[in-house]
């Protein structure tokens, strides 16, 4: 890793910001309908905040954790292999191909309902992650990329569930929580800092697992709706 030259990452990172351009064209030129009763009707008001609903206030926390536990593994699973002299490219490769094979897989879930998508997988992902903890193996962390595929679908599901009106708007704010995955591999880092190795540092992904498992099994409920 000492060895790469910022020069070599120029053509990449042109051909990714190319392939960005495309896509960003292309979507614009799409006319996509509107899912009815999902927003309120023009020169109608929401009488609400939807920070008033209990269930989204916490999902936009859930994907905070989510997406901040999800970069956490894809971006440091490469530190952690490297003192532990293991392979790290092919660690973070098993990861985000596990994440493809989950997504692919995904589409096939909709019958299983989305509360239970979220504990199984939150469950999987925490025991599988101890497991590496006490083991001191970061192959273990692989596989957790299976698990967490799903779970962005099922939050979400959740989150927006019986909102009417207030989906459309409560939509974007749910994007709020992707921040996460700018924040908690930083403070993950700063972590393994402290403790001089990356091993106790996956202690904070066990604390987003956690969290995401509370939010499947009690924090989704939904306690007020808005239709």
């Amino acid at each position: 890793m000492e060895d790469i030259q910022v020069g070599q990452l120029m053509v990449p990172f042109l051909s990714l910001m190319g392939v960005i351009a495309v896509v960003v064209c292309v979507l614009m030129r799409l006319s996509l309908p509107d899912i009815q009763g999902t927003k309120a009707e023009q020169g109608e008001k929401l009488e609400k905040s939807v920070w008033s609903f209990s269930h989204l206030t916490l999902g936009v926390i859930a994907i905070f954790f989510y997406v901040g536990v999800e970069v956490c593994i894809g971006a440091n699973i490469n530190m952690y292999a490297i003192e532990l002299h293991r392979d790290p490219a092919l660690m973070a490769t098993l990861y985000w191909g596990g994440m493809l094979i989950g997504r692919l897989v995904g589409s096939s879930l909709r019958t299983i309902p989305p509360r239970i998508q979220l504990v199984v997988t939150t469950v999987s992902a925490t025991v599988l992650t101890v497991l590496a903890i006490a083991c001191n193996n970061p192959w273990l962390l692989t596989a957790v990329g299976l698990f967490h595929s799903i779970m962005w679908g099922a939050i979400f599901t959740l989150s927006v569930a019986k909102l009417g009106k207030y989906t459309s708007v409560a939509s974007g704010v749910f994007m709020i929580g992707v921040v996460g995955g700018a924040i908690l591999p930083l403070c993950q880092g700063l972590l393994a800092d402290l403790m001089n190795g990356w091993r106790w540092s996956w202690c904070l992904v066990i604390f987003g697992e956690l969290f995401m498992l509370y939010y499947a099994l009690i924090g989704s409920r939904v306690c007020q709706s808005a239709e």
